[in-house]
Formats: structure tokens, sequence, C-alpha cells
């Protein structure tokens, strides 16, 4: 760790290896999340800025104190090809720490995308740029540039704990993490959720409207209720 009192990074990231990142393109938040039990979902506060974003990448953290971001930019440096900054700014609520130049800057260092617990500015602007940016708004005032803060060390974004190398999925649904140790076995779950799915998908068109378990269920909680023919 390199630092002072109030500042600091870790420049050395254990980052989740590119042969498992790309078993997870493609794959929706909402299986990511069925496959780790329901776990890993951030607040809904942090959506995209436009329709159609979606990110799978290495987190690297950022911890910014309210009203600056000076360590934003650290965090760009030590950013590679592919991560996704992660910012947590500690409840801010008036203040944009990200805009379009930054934007330009994380597209320049191929960056992956950007999650923000907090507002960015310059909204239509980076719409149109191809960089996903998920975050809780927009607002035109900027922030600071003094610091202090963090990079890559672990933090709270959108209520999930984020470590530096977890997996961050994100989607139109919003944002997933997953925790480094468990990406593999997450893996080894999408198979069998796509089965399941798949099989439900051929139930329907099969007319059975309803899963099997409805039934069980009902018949366990004593509800009661009259056949019903589906036309």
């Amino acid at each position: 760790m390199k630092g002072t009192i109030g500042f600091g990074y870790n420049e050395k990231v254990k980052r989740t290896p590119p042969a498992l990142l790309k078993q997870l393109e493609g794959v929706a938040s909402s299986t990511i999340t069925d496959a780790q039990r329901r776990t890993g979902t951030m607040h809904p506060r942090i959506k995209p800025i436009a329709k159609g974003s979606r990110i799978v990448g290495n987190a690297l953290t950022v911890e910014l104190p309210p009203g600056d971001n000076f360590m934003l930019y650290v965090a760009l440096k030590l950013a590679e090809p592919g991560d996704i900054l992660v910012v947590t700014t500690q409840g801010n609520q008036t203040k944009a720490v990200w805009g379009e130049l930054m934007t330009q800057s994380a597209q320049a260092l191929r960056l992956g995308g950007i999650v923000i617990d907090g507002l960015i500015r310059d909204k239509t602007a980076n719409q149109e740029r191809d960089l996903p940016i998920f975050c809780q708004g927009a607002v035109p005032v900027s922030v600071e540039k003094n610091g202090p803060g963090f990079v890559n060390g672990e933090i709270s974004c959108g209520d999930v704990t984020v470590r530096p190398g977890d997996v961050i999925v994100g989607d139109d649904d919003g944002i997933v993490v997953i925790k480094q140790e468990n990406v593999a076995a997450v893996i080894e779950q999408l198979g069998a959720i796509e089965k399941r799915e798949e099989q439900r998908v051929a139930e329907i068109a099969a007319g059975q409207v309803l899963p099997a378990w409805v039934e069980d269920k009902m018949k366990e909680v004593d509800l009661v209720t009259e056949n019903r023919v589906l036309e």
C-alpha cells in the first residue's frame, strides 16, 4: 500500500482471469444473482444512464469523500483495460464526481465501464459515448480535486461490499457483484439454470402454463381451487 494519512492506494490487484470473464459475457444480471442465491445485487438507485448498457469486468474500487473526486484520477492511472471503476461517494447527493472529459479518458484507457454510488454530469454527452455508466443520476455542479480518498480497498457501493478484483456484471436490470473466490462456482451454476429455463419454456408451450410446484405449495398451505381449463 502507498499513501499518507487520508490518501492511499493498493497498486497490485489480483484480477479474475479473462477466460472466466468471457464465460459471463451475455449472462443477465438476474441469472447471476440466481446463481449465487439472490445475493450481491446493488441497490436499484444505481441505474444505467443509457438503455442497453452492459458491463462485465474486474472491479477497481474508489473511495471518495463527499464533494471531491481527486482519487478518481489516481484510479485512472492505476486502471487496466477492461477494468470497471466502482466508486463510493460517501452519500454525496449534490455534486457530480464524473463528467464527459473523464469519460473520454476512460475510453482512451479502454476501461469496461463505471459504477458510481453517486452523481455524474454531462448526461446527454455521456449517453452518446460508448462507455457504460451506472449511477444515481445527474446534476450540473462539479466537485473539488483535493482528496482525500483511497483506491483499491474494500468499499460499500450500492449497499454491497466490493473488493478490488471482484467481478461486476451490469445491464438494464442493475448491478451484481460476484466475489472473486466465487466466480468459478457461479459459472458452474449457469448451465443448470439455463436448462431449467429451457424446460419451463417447453412446458408452457405444451400447455402447462403454471409450474408444477404451484399445486404442491397450495396443498401444503391448505389452499383449494377448482381445476381451471385453459383454452
